[in-house]
């Protein structure tokens, strides 16, 4: 089972930063471990961009604010051409923000805020830090991603010819042969109740739920993940995120404006609707409540006094409402959490998905059930996104309720 890259060590960096100051920092941080070798130092994007494909690193350490080609920019052609696996360092921004988001989508691993060398961490911490980091990442495997491809709702397995559109009212199903319409809204064929055909009113009717569950090192395989997925293959995506409240709002609000999906902050009360996908902070214990023939969330504060944790929680409730119309998904995740959750929809004869360890940043989260239940370990986020998709596509036509 080949579930990550086989290092060779010593793991070989190259440190991209305009400051020398900081160079130093890294160049003396980096040296105290015999099985890491800084192989080069550049200045500026041009100049790593050419060091790359001479020396051919394993991580690479970069600026994001560097004179004659920035940081991002210098991702964008690294992960086209040469992708390797990337720590950004920056002092503008920090973890949780839409510049870090922007940073992992394309591309980078991790993010560390370039004022934690110099202020609030005592050298040894910080260099612990670092040294984790790099191996990490170095462990990771990385693919070509061509912000050109980038689009939102690439939708990746089989298109649909005909838009299928479901009754509110009765769960009649009839289909739109012509794409957009030239309608707002149609009669139902069966009880002539009137159906939307607007983007944010189709899909609502639920008939499967994917519960997906990350770390906070997850982010990045979550801005590839959700984003691929189509909004017309019906059903719900609810994703825990072990992070705190915070973050994971901004999370949202950055994954909404890139998806078609509709990605929401999850709530205490919201009803599920088919075509979105609900994220919540690992600071919350939810649960799925039956209700007038749907399913809405009960969100209460976690403690240390609940039963399971937060993943789990959420997982076994799904599971026990929705039966073989859930599956669960683990994403990269420093906690083992979710073992609990993944054996609760096995046993209800849903389906269980793992992140291949290679593309998690952290792996204990997937380790466990990916050897408990003999899951796939080849499953990059494109392919997780298609398996999450094929799930939902099969169960489309079963409307389900309360």
């Amino acid at each position: 089972m080949n579930v990550s890259k086989q290092l060779e060590y010593p793991v070989k960096i190259l440190i991209v930063d305009d400051s020398w100051v900081l160079r130093r920092v890294l160049r003396g941080t980096l040296s105290q471990k015999p099985d890491v070798e800084i192989v080069g130092e550049a200045t500026n994007g041009i100049e790593a961009l050419g060091m790359v494909l001479n020396l051919e690193p394993d991580v690479i350490l970069l600026d994001m604010e560097m004179p004659v080609m920035d940081g991002m920019t210098t991702l964008q052609h690294l992960m086209i051409h040469t992708p390797t696996p990337t720590v950004v360092l920056s002092s503008l921004s920090k973890k949780g923000t839409a510049r870090c988001f922007d940073a992992l989508k394309y591309g980078a691993v991790d993010f560390v805020s370039k004022n934690s060398f110099f202020k609030g961490m005592d050298g040894a911490a910080h260099s612990k830090l670092v040294l984790s980091k790099v191996f990490e990442a170095a462990a990771m495997s990385v693919h070509s991603i061509d912000p050109m491809q980038q689009t939102s709702g690439s939708g990746i397995i089989g298109k649909i010819r005909e838009k299928v559109i479901f009754c509110e009212d009765c769960g009649n199903r009839q289909a739109v042969k012509v794409w957009p319409p030239k309608e707002n809204s149609l009669r139902c064929g069966k009880c002539g109740d009137e159906i939307s055909l607007m983007a944010n009113k189709r899909y609502r009717r639920m008939n499967y739920i994917t519960v997906i569950g990350s770390g906070e090192s997850g982010y990045a395989n979550l801005l590839k993940i959700i984003p691929a997925l189509n909004p017309e293959m019906g059903g719900a995506v609810c994703v825990m995120v072990l992070d705190e409240h915070e973050r994971v709002e901004s999370f949202v609000k950055y994954l909404d404006a890139i998806c078609d999906f509709e990605v929401v902050l999850g709530q205490d009360g919201i009803t599920l609707e088919g075509g979105c996908c609900y994220i919540f902070s690992g600071n919350e214990s939810v649960s799925l409540s039956p209700y007038s023939g749907h399913f809405s969330f009960l969100v209460h504060p976690s403690s240390s006094n609940d039963e399971h944790s937060p993943i789990d929680g959420l997982m076994h409730s799904v599971a026990s409402l929705l039966k073989v119309r859930a599956s669960g998904v683990l994403v990269s995740g420093a906690e083992t959490d979710g073992k609990f959750g993944m054996n609760a929809i096995v046993k209800e004869k849903g389906s269980c998905f793992v992140l291949s360890p290679a593309h998690c940043l952290h792996r204990k989260m997937v380790s466990g059930p990916l050897q408990i239940h003999d899951l796939h370990d080849d499953l990059d986020e494109i392919r997780l996104a298609a398996r999450i998709q094929k799930c939902h596509f099969a169960n489309k036509e079963n409307v389900i309720t309360a």
